[in-house]
């Protein structure tokens, strides 16, 4: 693995090192960092250390509790996953692998460690959305379950907020007000965002629009949409006063700078663990819809095709939670 790849150079000494795996997606890997937090306060003489692709390293930037960020290239495929594991991850005590796919499974043959694995209980979700048929595990924010992974290791138990994820940032707050209209599927995404900014900016407020994809140029707007890094994103929401937000990346990342954060849900619901559920945070949804969730991730299209779940949320009930 090419150097520039690697954040910290490797401490070599006695102490017990724990490599913390979670390869994707943003708000997955932003979701880790408190539970990482916590465990490193309740063991100061442990070494954690992180194992994520590389565009999400800047997640862990000035997090003083991340010894070193170990990272690989996605573009290389599995050859570069595995390079990175037989060149980098050695030494370690535990392995902890907080994404549980096919390819971290590996890392408990590849990775001479005891190995610790979350139960992201899939099926359970699926279940729910094609039967809702509820299981008590649907209950469970992730942090805790993230959390849950480490008991064996005398990690104690918190409360969501407790485990509430965390990102350092320079910026001070200015009092702008961010919104992020974008999401991963489209029935994840609000048509309404546009009108919210021309509101926004008619009530005096400064409005700067971020993340990847089409939104209108309009007066007053600062439109920052496709134009920063990953690590500018982050620092223009710490900036922010207020995120409004889909069901993404950037909603855990404005939870995780302590910013106040209101979440447009629409196919997706808090049944799966992901909701904000922390002090500041709300979330504008639709009750009472039967097709809701009707996927765990979302779809691109509403496969009732009425998209009732977005198309019933004005603009006032987003503007009644400022």
């Amino acid at each position: 693995m090419k150097e520039k790849n690697i954040r910290k150079a490797p401490v070599k000494n006695s102490r017990t090192r724990v490599l913390f795996v979670r390869l994707s997606s943003l708000g997955d890997v932003i979701l880790i960092t408190g539970v990482i937090k916590r465990f490193s306060e309740q063991f100061p003489d442990y070494l954690c250390d992180v194992f994520t692709s590389a565009v999400f390293a800047p997640v862990f930037d000035g997090l003083d509790f991340v010894n070193r960020v170990i990272t690989f290239d996605k573009k290389d495929g599995f050859k570069g996953f595995a390079k990175a594991v037989q060149e980098e991850l050695n030494g370690y005590d535990y392995v902890i692998d907080l994404h549980a796919n096919l390819r971290t499974f590996l890392l408990r043959f590849m990775a001479d460690a005891k190995f610790l694995k979350y139960h992201k209980d899939s099926a359970a979700r699926r279940m729910f959305v094609k039967s809702r048929k509820r299981t008590e595990r649907l209950g469970i924010h992730v942090v805790e379950k993230y959390a849950e992974t480490l008991k064996p290791l005398g990690m104690k138990e918190y409360s969501v907020e407790e485990l509430r994820p965390v990102l350092h940032s320079g910026r001070r707050e200015e009092g702008c007000i961010v919104l992020n209209p974008f999401a991963s599927k489209l029935t994840k995404q609000w048509d309404k965002f546009p009108e919210l900014a021309e509101r926004l900016v008619d009530m005096g407020q400064r409005v700067t629009v971020i993340g990847q994809g089409d939104f209108p140029q309009i007066d007053g707007v600062n439109n920052l949409t496709g134009k920063t890094t990953l690590r500018e994103m982050l620092d223009i929401i710490a900036a922010s006063s207020v995120l409004i937000t889909t069901d993404s990346g950037p909603m855990h990342a404005g939870v995780a700078l302590n910013k106040k954060v209101i979440a447009v849900f629409g196919s997706t619901t808090s049944d799966f663990g992901f909701a904000p559920e922390f002090k500041g945070c709300s979330v504008v949804e639709v009750s009472g819809l039967g097709c809701r969730p009707c996927h765990v991730h979302g779809q691109d299209k509403c496969p009732q095709e009425h998209f009732r779940c977005m198309r019933d949320i004005s603009v006032d009930d987003v503007l009644e939670l400022l």
